[in-house]
């Protein structure tokens, strides 16, 4: 798919009319048969390997669907829940948590079955509008050095765009293979509109397949780092130029408490 040209006031349009082109992109993504390295969603390129466990709140997310096998990031947000895209949702999921190394056995690793699966009600998988979902996990994550959550940004809450960050298990290249180990990259924030977020890191850096769900994390407030993105989608070739895409968390503050609480309750 071609650079989108996100700095354009007529983003929404240009969106729109390759809307056919980006759900050919995701399906065939979604289709892909892979392991636990899987390559589905967005990857990082040109980013550096994470120190082990400096990001705990990072989760692997396995996923079935039909007999398919996929992959996609996610992010502990409260013990008992993960918030991913919701592009990313199959009939049962799979967190990691804890991981850095997915080819080793870490002991590190909490290995949690996906109980309840809550896409946004109004997500579109053609153009990927509210590309979000909430994930509860059986039982609660057992906090550790390596496993904890990370705060996100209500609605009105400022945070500095110019300390951004994302990272991911995803492709290190277009048709490559995906990342063992947790690989990161930062980002520049170009954009945003009500509820997403236009960014891409300098030169190629940026996501690839195997990202998608994954945080866009930025300085709070005390400088503290808050997760106000979801990896959504980008263009086919992930080393072409042009802003990536994330879903803004803050706009959904009230979505993500309500359905919390609900789930918490029921």
């Amino acid at each position: 798919m071609s650079d989108l040209g996100y700095k354009d006031m007529d983003y929404k349009a240009k969106v729109q009319k390759q809307s056919a082109m980006l759900r050919v992109y995701w399906i065939t993504i979604t289709a892909v048969c892979v392991g636990l390295a899987g390559v589905s969603g967005d990857k990082i390129i040109d980013g550096t390997e994470a120190k082990a466990h400096s990001r705990p709140y990072m989760a692997y997310l396995r996923i079935r669907n039909c007999k398919n096998m996929f992959s996609c990031d996610g992010f502990l947000i409260h013990p008992n829940f993960i918030l991913t895209a919701a592009h990313c949702q199959g009939e049962r999921i799979t967190a990691f948590l804890g991981a850095h190394n997915l080819s080793n056995n870490e002991r590190s690793q909490q290995v949690i079955p996906v109980e309840k699966i809550i896409p946004h009600e109004c997500y579109n998988e053609i153009t990927l509008v509210d590309d979000i979902m909430l994930l509860m996990l059986k039982h609660r994550a057992r906090i550790t050095c390596e496993v904890n959550t990370i705060s996100i940004p209500n609605r009105n809450e400022p945070f500095n765009f110019h300390k951004c960050s994302v990272a991911g298990w995803g492709l290190t290249k277009t048709n490559g293979t995906g990342s063992s180990v947790l690989r990161e990259v930062n980002i520049n924030v170009n954009f945003t509109s009500q509820s997403e977020i236009f960014g891409r890191g300098s030169g190629k850096k940026g996501t690839c397949y195997g990202d998608s769900g994954g945080p866009l994390v930025c300085s709070g407030t005390s400088n503290m780092p808050k997760a106000v993105g979801i990896v959504s989608y980008g263009s086919k070739r992930c080393e072409d130029p042009g802003n990536e895409v994330y879903t803004k968390v803050s706009a959904y503050w009230d979505w993500i408490r309500k359905k919390i609480i609900a789930s918490s309750s029921a």
